[in-house]
């Protein structure tokens, strides 16, 4: 958006006279290159009263009175730019230019204040001089008047606000080293040497199209600017290197800032497939969790930083990524808890399938530590068992089941199920009786174990162990006291003597663990 200041602000030249330089009018009259003009240095200088000129080129002179032709001269005033704030300093944008030169060519100039080229006012049509505007369609819009202010300050006293008045444009006279274009008073078109410090400076900017203004006019009749900046955009948008459709996972971006305290939050997109931005999240939250569809083939994402009065900083965009399809194997059944056990073990039957018919890798675990790997036949019922030997290694408490199903990919489901083991009483007795030749009159009966208080245990011997009903004998006390015990049973009904034990511990209302270790001994 270019704006124009709508009178004269100032009286000045638009270059001093030259007393060192080689060309002969410019010596006498000024230079009329816009690019190192003292005007356009002026314009474009933020420096304090005296500190703004330097010398453009070996030839350059100040603007002093006396070389502006008598009148008005500026050298020892502060540049144009020094009267304004750091805000609107920040809101004039730079702004590139064609500046057609005296001699026919033409070169591009850069900076943030400058002036209208006769083109731009729809006075000529020359090569490298910018393109009409719109606005200038009549030698009406042409005409300018100074501003009082402009009038006060000025020492050439023939400008008044009731007058219209000359006003300076930027490019050169065609024929001359020293000519510049300029407005008439009458709105048409013409030329004047560099030097006269007697003619009106219109400066004109660019600002962004998005600048935030009042609704209503202030008491000079002007809209206010309201000045915003947009938020920094966020540093960096990261995405998972490998995206898998159907499964959850995390974007995530930097914070970004905010110079203006009035920060909103984050707009962030997603562009499926390069079929297009959409808008996924907005709100102030720096993650964001997503789920792609099964098919989907590539993922890219952009996010950006917005404030309360909707301004927005630019895009920073993610690499595209390539999304896996590759469905996740299934165990049927659901996670689940099989109860209390005691003297058998629990069982955990399932089937394996997979949607993809991958091959897939089962693997049986209790409490971390694998009980089998095999590959599964898909549709085929298993089942996870433990063997009577591994029940009896399995302590009392809670325990966990898992199946792990694995596919070719990588892709993979658990199911968990728990039991508990709750076994208050052990009881066995030898598998086969020990023949005697002789009646055993005596036994020695060695147990090793934890019985604590609250707790019983109970060892039972007998003689006659071939006999339909042998004759069992308690033989606990001696079993504790590490002592002999005497047999009082004489007499049997089997062919031959025989010698057995049993043995009963139960944990009653023990809180101590109660097991046996060993048992040992010999009887005679």
């Amino acid at each position: 958006m270019t704006l124009l200041t709508e009178k004269i602000i100032t009286i000045r030249a638009f270059d001093a006279r030259e007393a060192s330089n080689s060309d002969g009018n410019r010596k006498s009259y000024g230079n009329n290159d816009w690019t190192v003009a003292n005007i356009e240095q002026w314009l474009n200088s933020d420096a304090g009263a005296g500190a703004w000129y330097k010398a453009q080129h070996s030839a350059d002179a100040p603007p002093t009175k006396a070389d502006c032709a008598g009148y008005n001269g500026y050298d020892s005033q502060a540049g144009f730019l020094n009267a304004f704030t750091a805000q609107e300093k920040a809101a004039l944008l730079e702004t590139t230019l064609q500046i057609a030169g005296w001699s026919g060519n033409g070169t591009t100039w850069t900076g943030k204040v400058f002036f209208l080229s006769s083109n731009e006012v729809g006075l000529e049509t020359i090569a490298n001089n910018g393109t009409a505007m719109a606005y200038f369609d009549s030698a009406n819009k042409r005409i300018a008047y100074p501003s009082a202010k402009a009038v006060a300050n000025s020492d050439y006293t023939s400008v008044s606000t009731s007058s219209a008045w000359y006003w300076w444009l930027r490019n050169s006279y065609p024929s001359n080293s020293s000519h510049v274009r300029r407005v008439y008073a009458d709105g048409s078109l013409y030329n004047s040497y560099a030097c006269p410090g007697s003619y009106g400076v219109r400066p004109a900017c660019n600002l962004s199209s998005n600048i935030l203004v009042s609704d209503t006019t202030d008491g000079d009749g002007c809209y206010t600017v309201i000045y915003n900046n947009p938020p920094t955009a966020p540093g960096t948008i990261t995405v998972p290197e490998e995206i898998k459709s159907t499964k959850d996972y995390q974007v995530t971006w930097t914070a970004a800032n905010d110079l203006d305290g009035n920060f909103g939050g984050y707009i962030l997109q997603r562009n499926l497939a390069d079929a297009g931005w959409t808008q996924v999240y907005k709100g102030s939250a720096r993650t964001y969790k997503d789920n792609l569809p099964y098919g989907t083939k590539t993922v890219q994402y952009r996010v950006s930083a917005y404030d309360s009065d909707n301004a927005q900083s630019a895009w920073t965009t993610s690499g595209k990524k390539t999304v896996i399809n590759n469905r996740d194997p299934a165990i049927s059944g659901n996670d689940s808890d099989l109860g209390v056990f005691n003297s058998s073990a629990p069982s955990l039957t399932y089937t394996v399938t997979d949607p993809d018919d991958d091959e897939v890798t089962v693997v049986e675990s209790l409490d971390g530590q694998q009980l089998k790997s095999f590959k599964a036949q898909l549709g085929q019922s298993n089942t996870l068992t433990i063997d009577a030997q591994a029940w009896q290694s399995v302590t009392n408490g809670q325990h966990t089941f898992k199946v792990v199903a694995t596919d070719e990919n990588g892709a993979s489901v658990t199911r968990t199920a728990t039991f508990t083991k709750n076994i208050t009483k052990i009881e066995f007795e030898l598998a086969e009786p020990l023949p005697a030749d002789e009646m055993p009159t005596k036994a020695l009966i060695n147990i090793q174990g934890n019985f604590p208080g609250g707790s019983t245990l109970q060892v039972m011997v007998c003689n006659n162990a071939n006999d339909d009903a042998p004759k069992w004998e308690d033989a606990t006390q001696q079993a504790r006291n590490g002592q002999k015990f005497y047999f009082t049973n004489q007499t049997k009904t089997a062919p031959q003597w025989a010698f057995s034990v049993k043995v009963t511990a139960a944990r009653g209302s023990a809180s101590e663990p109660v097991y046996i270790n060993s048992i040992g001994g010999n009887f005679g």
